[in-house]
This record gives structure tokens, sequence and C-alpha cells, in this order.
């Protein structure tokens, strides 16, 4: 199987119309009082393309996360397919984490091989919290490549969890 992982820096104004709605939609069902997208000050997309070479031929699978940072929450929307979708993948997911109960952290042992050696930016950040509608505390682990942009958003996120920590 082959795997390739590209990333960005992105706005909300780069999302794909029916992901715009989508993340709106699921923060008024989880009770978000205003629009969760207002505010994001950075923003970075995470494309994972696989290839498993069967019988038949290659077949590939495009998955899509983007994790949108405000001064109180993190968003983590997944989805599979293209940008040009005309609807919304069935199989789509976003999560709203506060970022006063968020933890960040380095991979466990098992995810690191996708990243030997390398920082926390540098391929699969581990994410825990209880995401707003939640009823436990679960850990995520996104998949981030690397790059400068990629840095940035992290170290963006670390200096927002610490402002939301008591002194």
């Amino acid at each position: 199987m082959a795997r390739n992982l590209t990333s960005g820096a992105v706005t909300v104004d780069d999302l794909p119309p029916v992901t715009v709605a989508f993340i709106r939609r699921q923060g008024t069902t989880r009770g978000l009082d205003r629009d969760p997208l207002a505010e994001v000050t950075h923003g970075l997309r995470v494309d994972e393309e696989t290839m498993n070479r069967q019988r038949v031929g290659p077949r590939s699978q495009r998955h899509t996360t983007e994790l949108l940072l405000t001064p109180e929450l993190l968003i983590i929307s997944y989805r599979q397919g293209s940008d040009d979708a005309p609807h919304v993948d069935p199989a789509a997911r976003v999560g709203f984490h506060r970022l006063d109960q968020l933890e960040v952290a380095v991979p466990a042992a098992g995810l690191q091989k996708r990243a030997p050696g390398a920082a926390p930016a540098a391929g699969v950040v581990a994410v825990t919290s209880t995401p707003l509608g939640g009823t436990r505390r679960t850990t995520r682990h996104v998949a981030s490549g690397i790059g400068p942009e990629v840095t940035r958003f992290w170290d963006a996120l670390q200096t927002a969890v610490a402002r939301t920590r008591p002194a």
C-alpha cells in the first residue's frame, strides 16, 4: 500500500461550501451559540491518499482532515472523497474540542513508525479531550504531515491551549 500525505495552511474561505455548511450545522447540533467558523485564527488541511494494488488494478482513497483553531476551540473535520462532491460524505465527522480540556501529545509508540524519530508535528499527533456533545474523554490520532505551516499550526495550538490554563 502506497501512502501520500500533503498538508498546508487553510482558511475558512478555502473550505468547500458543503464542508462549511456541515461544520456550521454540527456546531448548532452540539449546542454552540454562535458560528464556530467566525473566529478561526489558524487552519491546517491534511490530504492523505492511499493506493492499494489489487488484482484488478490500483485503487486509491482520499481522506481530508481540516484542523481549525479559534480562541476557544479546536475544530477537527474529517471526510473522504473529492472537494467537488455536491453533498457531504456520509462518513464525514466533525469534532469541537474546548481548548481548556485539550491535551496534545507525542503519538503512541505504535504510531511513531509512520514518522520515525520525528517531533510531534512531523507525522501523527495525539489529541485528547471530551468533544462537545460527547460523554467521555477520547484520544484521536491526527495525521499532520511535515513542513513550516504544520509547525506554525501546532505552535499556535500549544500557545492557545496554554492561554486557557490557570497560571
